[in-house]
């Protein structure tokens, strides 16, 4: 066992919300110093805040978790784009120094937000609503988001450094942290961690409920332009952004996400079904209290599919931050022949809009921030982090089913999303077919987002990458940072 110590992080404010000038802060001895952080409520609404700031940075996912490191994992990238790091990554080179120094600090910034999200955890436990302005509602969303963060982001950790539960291998591989302390931190295996996740989520979806279900059912059911920039919530702003925070609807697609992961097709297709029945497009329902698929319009430039997104972050400086990143590396991350590789198969399908070629090349317009004459590279949508989709509802569905043996109930689910995404060729309802398609899919949808990598390690199987296959085998685990003063 290690000592895994927390060192806690500067709390930053989120850019439109009330700022405040006590923070968080820890001495070397890693004890609190600045209690009056919480000594009203709205510390407590800044603490959140500055965690959500956290998870937008490069070491997680404005950078690592999404287009960067994840997606390099995932073969979206032609072998060689990148820097030298990124270069390693690709061929699963974990030793390379600084690719280890890398993920050393993705592990540490991620139990770092974990150290605050617990903090404020106990702090607001400590307290009765009626210290908080709004009461339960805001105690319940102060809770529940802290928890499903910090579930969050266990459960990544999980996925990167821990076997995927199909192996069925049970030592231990990275502590769960439920408590501010220091102390001796056992490793839990995959599974432990999985459980613990679940356990997490299923309480804060059920503390968010209340404002996002209630007080603020109309903030969470409007358009996304209404969910990402916050206004009208009863309550002010705090209660706004519901689709830059773990709201209720997607807590219950998380929850899919995790079960899917962990195996359970029983859970997994139970919340996926209930995200689907209650919040996905629906031709024969009349009311506006579903999500809708972004349209064709709204691909172009931006490419980022705000509208049917559960759940993402923001990042205001994030399009600065690509574009100087990128001109260190002196090459602009050209993919890995998606479109040239499925094409000829979906030509309708309006994904092919996001990708551009660049001298010969495939390049991705999601990151980019090309923008169009006259639009600020800083609004909301190039400022947008995709974590979680509507899609993905989709997707979980149509493997659930198959393994079912529904073939049909398959094909309509996953050719329904695909017309969402302007295809008309349908998949017919046989098995294989439809788990054939499926690959293309998650291929398509999530190129530079992140989440192919962790398709793949889930099923154990080679990254596809479009007619070949890349064997990953055990380089699908992470080794966990070696250091004994690194979490």
């Amino acid at each position: 066992m290690k000592e895994y110590r927390y060192i806690g992080i500067l709390f930053l404010a989120i850019i439109g919300f009330t700022s405040c000038n006590k923070w968080l802060e820890i001495d070397p001895k890693d004890q609190v110093v600045d209690e009056n952080l919480f000594e009203d409520y709205r510390g407590f609404r800044n603490a959140l805040n500055g965690i959500y700031t956290s998870l937008a940075t490069s070491e997680l996912y404005g950078r690592e978790l999404s287009w960067g490191l994840a997606s390099v994992l995932g073969q979206d990238y032609m072998a060689g784009e990148g820097d030298y790091t990124y270069q390693a990554a690709q061929r699963y080179n974990y030793e390379y120094a600084s690719l280890k120094s890398r993920l050393a600090t993705m592990w540490s910034t991620a139990y770092n937000i974990i150290a605050n999200c617990n903090k404020l955890i106990e702090e607001t436990e400590k307290q009765d609503a009626s210290f908080f302005l709004y009461g339960e509602e805001e105690k319940g969303i102060i809770l529940g988001e802290a928890l499903a963060v910090r579930a969050l982001l266990h459960f990544d950790l999980c996925r990167l450094f821990a076997p995927a539960p199909a192996l069925n291998d049970k030592k231990g591989y990275m502590p769960y942290r439920m408590n501010y302390s220091v102390e001796i931190a056992s490793k839990w295996s995959a599974d432990q961690v999985l459980q613990q996740v679940a356990k997490d989520l299923l309480r804060a979806k059920d503390l968010v409920a209340p404002n996002d279900t209630i007080l603020n059912r109309n903030m969470l059911l409007n358009t996304s332009t209404v969910r990402l920039n916050g206004s009208g919530a009863v309550g002010g702003t705090f209660f706004g952004y519901r689709g830059v925070r773990l709201n209720y609807v997607a807590i219950n697609g998380l929850l899919a996400r995790v079960y899917m992961y962990a195996g359970d097709y029983t859970n997994a297709k139970h919340y996926a079904e209930y995200v689907y029945n209650k919040y996905a497009p629906d031709e024969d329902d009349n009311t506006s209290e579903r999500w809708g698929f972004s349209t064709v319009s709204e691909t172009t430039a931006k490419g980022k599919f705000s509208s049917d997104m559960l759940f993402g972050l923001s990042n205001k400086n994030l399009v600065t931050d690509i574009a100087n990143l990128v001109a260190t590396f002196g090459r602009p991350l050209y993919l890995n022949g998606i479109k040239s590789s499925l094409e000829n198969k979906d030509q309708d399908d309006y994904r092919w809009k996001l990708i551009y070629s660049d001298g010969g090349n495939e390049k991705c317009v999601k990151w980019d921030g090309t923008g169009v004459a006259g639009e600020d590279l800083s609004d909301r949508d190039y400022s947008i982090i995709p974590v979680i989709r509507l899609s993905e509802i989709f997707y979980i569905l149509t493997e659930c089913y198959v393994k079912d043996g529904n073939a049909t109930g398959a094909a309509e689910i996953l050719n329904e999303v695909r017309k969402h995404r302007g295809e008309s060729r349908e998949i017919a309802a046989v098995s294989n077919d439809v788990l054939e398609d499926l690959h293309g899919e998650i291929r398509k949808e999530y190129m530079t987002e992140g989440q192919t990598f962790f398709f793949y390690k889930r099923l154990n199987q080679p990254i596809r990458v479009g007619i070949g296959v890349i064997p990953v085998g055990d380089k699908f685990v992470i080794p966990t940072p070696d250091s004994e003063d690194v979490y």
